[in-house]
């Protein structure tokens, strides 16, 4: 086969490019075969034009390729490492998850009931180093009509659309988290980080060891608590909004919405309510009835612990507010077999909405682990197919091309500054925010006063009262 001829396979009018609402145009952008279904070409395909399937994550949030033979874990790896050779297997998440057989790199999504909802979030946004990308694949779809879906959610939106007194309370005060693991997990409970235990986090046993690694990882400091000694905690603030690391845009970059008691109740709620099952409506009404109680009334804290950074709850009201820009924003697509999910990390969250259908099986594997905190990134330079862009531009409304306007240099110009001035620029940007505009506050640092917190019990049933503006 000519040089030509090796080229032309594997160009970008070989596939389909198209939306799932194609009226909205909106993540994800889809991929599909036009000619070749199989692995191989896939691969070949994804590795000749890797710099074009970065630019479309990068614009769009999500690329969802559909349509190709990726029918096992192994199979998933291979396309994935074409995408992306350089992936991660350290995880330091909140969910259990499992190495698939015979990969290094692909995981189980979550080893969790699949009646669980997963609210959205970025993955381990939390860390001081999340991934840069991460990657679901899909080995068997639901059968149910509705549920079981993979949500996104573009957390660019949720900066802009929160009211300007949440977001500058949220500036001024910043996070503070507070996480806690038992040596053994729990089995019985409505608290999924609780499930993970932090022997299985580690993968050891050794208390020793485990602060070594938080040391090497630059984590916070490893307490142990408890009657024995044996439970692990690490407390820490951190900024509830980060700065893309290529386009410089402001992302709602936290994990409150995951960690706090009135969560999983919520979601079963707005799951409800959207697919009208009533299996969802009676776990609601359990799980709420089990939360005010442990959480609310006896005032038991979850295992992944949220609050403003000086220890004030996050109220009903403002996790509220949250949840619904949140939800407004959010995209469901239903799984088909084959399909590969790509997601940018850093702008675009991920959720799991609950099913009862336990055939469904997705898996996950995520990029290298980017400083959330370091300098900006250079834009990505995608010269070389530029000009094929242009040869090609007659096809775009044959094949449903969308525009790509992100992969031109002009819109993504090099920068002239060093990344020291950046950082400066950075620093001093965010010192103005909380010292000129924002009303500075103390910084009160609230130490760990046990595994429970006493609270009165006022009206319940009224959502302005004294007791939901003070719980968490």
């Amino acid at each position: 086969m000519s040089t030509l001829r090796k080229e032309e396979c594997y160009a970008l009018d070989d596939i389909n490019v198209s939306f799932l609402d194609k009226t909205k145009q909106t993540l994800p952008l889809v991929l599909t075969p036009r000619f070749d279904d199989s692995l191989e070409f896939l691969c070949k395909w994804a590795e000749a034009n890797r710099p074009w399937v970065e630019e479309q994550v990068l614009q769009y949030g999500a690329v969802l390729i559909r349509g190709f033979q990726v029918g096992s874990a192994p199979a998933f790896e291979k396309a994935i490492v074409s995408l992306q050779p350089n992936l991660c297997n350290s995880y330091r998440g909140t969910s259990p998850r499992s190495l698939m057989e015979g990969t290094q790199y692909a995981f189980s999504a979550a080893d969790v009931p699949v009646n669980y909802p997963i609210a959205q979030h970025i993955e381990m946004s939390f860390l001081n180093a999340p991934p840069q990308q991460i990657y679901f694949g899909c080995l068997k779809e639901s059968k149910s009509a509705v549920g079981g879906e993979t949500s996104l959610c573009d957390f660019r939106k949720i900066h802009h659309e929160l009211s300007p007194a949440l977001r500058n309370k949220l500036i001024t005060k910043k996070i503070k988290y507070q996480r806690t693991h038992s040596k053994v997990g729990e089995r019985f409970t409505c608290d999924v980080g609780a499930m993970l235990s932090w022997v299985d986090l580690f993968k050891t046993s050794d208390k020793r060891k485990v602060e070594k690694i938080c040391k090497d990882e630059d984590a916070p400091t490893v307490q142990w608590i408890g009657a024995n000694q044996d439970t692990f905690l690490q407390e820490w603030e951190d900024d509830p909004f980060q700065l893309h690391p290529v386009t410089r845009e402001h992302v709602w970059f936290n994990h409150t919405q995951v960690f706090h008691w009135t969560t999983f109740p919520c979601e079963l709620w707005y799951a409800c309510c959207r697919v009208r099952d009533i299996r969802l409506f009676l776990h609601f009404v359990f799980v709420s009835i089990y939360n005010v109680v442990i959480y609310g009334l006896l005032g038991y804290k979850m295992a992944l612990n949220s609050t403003f950074g000086d220890g004030e709850p996050i109220s009903f009201q403002e996790m509220n507010e949250i949840r619904d820009v949140i939800h407004k924003n959010m995209v469901f697509s239903r799984w088909s077999k084959g399909d590969i999910l790509c997601i940018d990390n850093f702008s675009t969250s991920h959720g799991r909405q609950p099913t009862y259908d336990k055939g469904r099986k997705v898996i996950v594997s995520w990029s290298h682990l980017l400083d959330k905190h370091s300098p900006s990134l250079p834009p990505r330079s995608s010269e070389g197919h530029n000009q094929r862009l242009k040869d090609k531009q007659s096809l775009k409304e044959d094949y449903n091309l969308p525009e790509l306007s992100a992969v031109t240099p002009a819109t993504s110009p090099e920068s002239t500054l060093t990344d020291t001035e950046v950082a400066g620029l950075q620093s001093g940007i965010l010192d103005l925010l909380r010292k000129d505009v924002l009303q500075s506050e103390a910084d009160k640092k609230s130490r760990f006063e046990g595994h429970k917190r006493h609270l009165s019990c006022p009206t319940l049933l009224q959502a302005d009262s004294d007791f939901w503006k003070k719980i968490q």
